[in-house]
Formats: C-alpha cells, sequence, structure tokens
C-alpha cells in the first residue's frame, strides 16, 4: 500500500487524477492540499473538496499557498473554465469540510510522523513543497519521493517554451529541482501522448455513478475547450502521476538534471535538461503503457460511488 499526498490546484485533469488514486485500492491517501493555479485558491479549494466528497474519500482537505513565491498569480482559464471545474454540478457537501491547519504545516508533520512512506503527488505549481522544504530542511530527506507532473523539453502550453505549472511558479520549482530530494517528472513531452477519444468519453457516459458522471461532465468541458483551442482530443496530464505509483514498470524514464530558467525573459519558466553522472538528477517520464493506463481509470471508476 502507498501512502500519499496530492497537492493539487484543482481543475479537469486534476479531477481524473484524484478519482483515479480514489479508486485504486493500492494507494491510500494521507491527505489533499489545495494550492493556487489553474484558478485562484478559494477555487481549487472549493473544488478539491467536491471532488473528494462525489469520490467518497474520508481524507482531510487542506488550503496550500494562496500565490507564487515571487511572481504574480497567472491562470489556466481557458482550459479549466471560470470555476476550475467547469460543467458538473455538486450537491451541498455533507462530509468534507476544510481543515484549520495549513497544508504546508500538514505536509511537514505527516512526513515527521511518517517518515520514508510516504509519496508526494505534485500536479500543480510547486509552491507549496518549495515553502514545506524552505520551513523545514528534512522534509527533502523525509519524503519517499515526489512526483511531479510539469515542465516541457519541447514546446509549452502557456508560453513557446514553458509548461503551466513551472510558469506559474519557476522560482518554487527551482528550489524543488536543486533541493536533492528522489523526484520522478511527468513533463507535458510524456503526458501529451495520452488523449481522451471521442468513444473513450461516449462509454463513461453511459456509467450512471455520480463519480462517473461528474468525470464525463468534466471531459465534456475540457474537450470543449480543447476544440475552442484546436488542440485536439484533452490529454490527461495529471492522473499519469498517480498511475505511477501503481507500477512504476510501466513507465519509461530518462535520468537527467534539470533546472528552471528564473530569469524575467521570454525562457521564464523553461524546463532544461542535462546529462549527469551525479546523484542530482531527476527521473524523467519519456513514455507510459497507454492501454494499461486507460485499464486502470476503468478500474476505478468501476468502484467509485
Amino acid at each position: 500500500m502507498e501512502r500519499v499526498i496530492l497537492d493539487v490546484d484543482t481543475g479537469l485533469d486534476d479531477a481524473v487524477a484524484l478519482f483515479l488514486a480514489a479508486g485504486l485500492d493500492t494507494l491510500h491517501i494521507e491527505a489533499l492540499i489545495a494550492t493556487n493555479g489553474n484558478v485562484g485558491l478559494e477555487k481549487t479549494l472549493e473544488n478539491t473538496l467536491n471532488i473528494a466528497e462525489t469520490a467518497g474519500l474520508e481524507c482531510h482537505v487542506y488550503k496550500g499557498a494562496e500565490k507564487p513565491l515571487v511572481r504574480e498569480p497567472v491562470a489556466a482559464g481557458d482550459f479549466h473554465g471560470k470555476s476550475g471545474l467547469d460543467g458538473p454540478n455538486f450537491p451541498p457537501r455533507q462530509r468534507q469540510t476544510v481543515q484549520e491547519e495549513s497544508g504546508i504545516d500538514a505536509m511537514i508533520r505527516l512526513l515527521h510522523t511518517h517518515p520514508g512512506e510516504i509519496t508526494i503527488i505534485s500536479v500543480g505549481p510547486l509552491t507549496d513543497l518549495a515553502l514545506a522544504m524552505q520551513k523545514d530542511s528534512e522534509v527533502v530527506q523525509l519524503a519517499k519521493q515526489i512526483i511531479i507532473m510539469g515542465g516541457s523539453f519541447s514546446a509549452g502550453n502557456v508560453t513557446a517554451l514553458a509548461e503551466f505549472n513551472i510558469y506559474a511558479d519557476p522560482e518554487a520549482a527551482q528550489v524543488v529541482f536543486s533541493s536533492g530530494a528522489k523526484l520522478v517528472l511527468f513533463p507535458l513531452d510524456c503526458t501529451r501522448q495520452v488523449t481522451l477519444s471521442p468513444s473513450r468519453l461516449e462509454g463513461y457516459h453511459t456509467i450512471k455513478t455520480n463519480s462517473a458522471q461528474v468525470f464525463a461532465a468534466c471531459m465534456d468541458t475540457y474537450q470543449a475547450n480543447y476544440e475552442r483551442q484546436k488542440q485536439g482530443w484533452p490529454q490527461m496530464h495529471d492522473p499519469l502521476c498517480v498511475a505511477y505509483l501503481a507500477d512504476p514498470a510501466k513507465v519509461q524514464t530518462e535520468y537527467r538534471k534539470v533546472w528552471v530558467v528564473t530569469d524575467r525573459g521570454p525562457s521564464y519558466g523553461r524546463t532544461v535538461k542535462e546529462e549527469t553522472k551525479e546523484n542530482d538528477g531527476v527521473h524523467i517520464a519519456t513514455s507510459i503503457d497507454i492501454p494499461w493506463f486507460w485499464s486502470l481509470v476503468d478500474s476505478a471508476f468501476a468502484v467509485l460511488p
């Protein structure tokens, strides 16, 4: 059983990651932390609470960072909508509420309580992780590993060179990539390979559980926004990080040193990789077994409420 903390900026593909994590019997979710990212913190927190309740999760939900370390906040409403989770309608929540303890403090506390046992999955800007590392340097050694969705070593998706999660807080990303923690990175180069097909989306519409119906409504919005942006079919960025924990052997990786451009200019937020023979690199996902990934998603929705 893999113990995980998910750090999310819940938009449409974050919702898929949460549903997948909730439906995998090999994962135990210790906490969810919502951070500023796709939209502002108030909205990502609300979205996280709603998805957690829909999926029947019992874990606590915490509030993360309200803004990046240095730069002004940016948003990704073009793909996720004004709310960050446009599409589904949620009834009033009966169980899930936000905890008073900050997400950064909760992360530090849980890592100290279970040293070497908890994997952090970060699928939004890396602000919360950077703040935790700056507040308590032991975080780097206490986490079992940190799995990140972010970066691109080809074309970006928010600028010509930068991917959104890294661009949203390049300074935080540089803190994390230079920390010496055990890191696994899923960049756009890998996540763009996994897309939702029309037939698959049609199939999820036929599943009448609340989770599947919320997922399908999210993907309807995601597809409409992709089509409007002339981007094809929706790419499953964030859930690949969750799938990796189910069977890392299904993912091909390369080991490279990664750093982030933090100088303001056209390259701001760009991720760069280079050869390394030192123990200072990152395991970068280059490809994933796509049929296997979708089989995991199918299995999750077979058991979710």
